[in-house]
């Protein structure tokens, strides 16, 4: 006969116990979690006034980033909370619609205006708007831009030229630098109608190679780029709408004090 000690409660039943408790366990687990995601599917959703209708919510392999779904097919990552999301590689704020990314790419490759060279800037007009821009004579976005920049009103523009984008900028470049009346030599240029000329022997051209300099510290790896007076940095063909928008936002800061001419 086997012996059990008073108290014992057989193997077997101890088995059975202990599968019925890991058995409770995991299906509270589940429980907890699918209230969890259905917490989360309902935050999302309140962030976003319902403009987000989730379908599904997921863990990943990361801790606390979740997996959603929406409309079958459409995917994005959210923290727990529901309001941080990761869509199309950037961050965004559901709940103010705010583009974190693009916040922080802004901040980090906005200048200060005032160190910028303007005494060697070809400089139109005297407004209360600023910019600043380098721009190629050979590049057909720049002579759109300087046209559109031409029609605003109330608006300061400090040109520099930036012959980089083809071999042939920098004669033309070097012809309106060495013009007697520069800045409408250069409203030529950039209309396209400049013919590369001899330099003549007295020309000092230090100031474009200054101007090339600056911009290559200041990362310009394109043109036309633009430089507003709050830092701001707009690169390439930035639609009108969006263009104007930031320039009026930038004038509502103290703008630097024209450089003296």
């Amino acid at each position: 006969m086997n012996c059990i000690e008073e108290g014992a409660l057989p193997l077997r039943r101890v088995r059975t116990r202990t599968v019925l408790l890991l058995g409770s366990l995991v299906a509270a687990a589940a429980m907890g979690q699918q209230q969890g995601h259905e917490n989360l599917k309902a935050a999302i959703e309140a962030n976003t006034a319902g403009r987000i209708q989730v379908d599904a919510v997921r863990p990943t392999p990361i801790a606390g980033l979740f997996e959603v779904t929406t409309k079958g097919l459409d995917l994005f990552y959210v923290d727990r909370s529901g309001r941080y999301g990761l869509v199309d590689g950037r961050l965004v704020d559901m709940q103010y619609q705010r583009d974190l990314t693009v916040a922080r790419l802004t901040e980090l490759r906005s200048i200060d205006f005032a160190k910028l060279p303007l005494q060697l800037a070809i400089k139109r007009g005297n407004g209360s708007r600023v910019l600043a821009v380098f721009e190629d004579p050979t590049c057909p976005v720049c002579r759109s831009l300087h046209k559109f920049i031409a029609q605003l009103p109330d608006t300061t523009v400090y040109h520099f030229p930036f012959p980089v984008i083809t071999p042939q900028a920098m004669p033309i470049a070097v012809e309106a630098w060495c013009a007697t009346d520069r800045a409408e030599a250069w409203e030529r240029a950039m209309a396209g109608g400049a013919a590369p000329a001899r330099q003549p022997p007295s020309c000092d051209i230090s100031g474009i190679q200054q101007i090339i300099k600056t911009g290559d510290a200041l990362r310009v790896n394109g043109t036309p780029t633009v430089f507003l007076a709050n830092g701001r940095r707009l690169q390439g063909a930035v639609p009108p709408d969006d263009f104007l928008a930031a320039l009026d936002e930038s004038s509502r800061s103290s703008p630097p004090r024209p450089a003296k001419r």
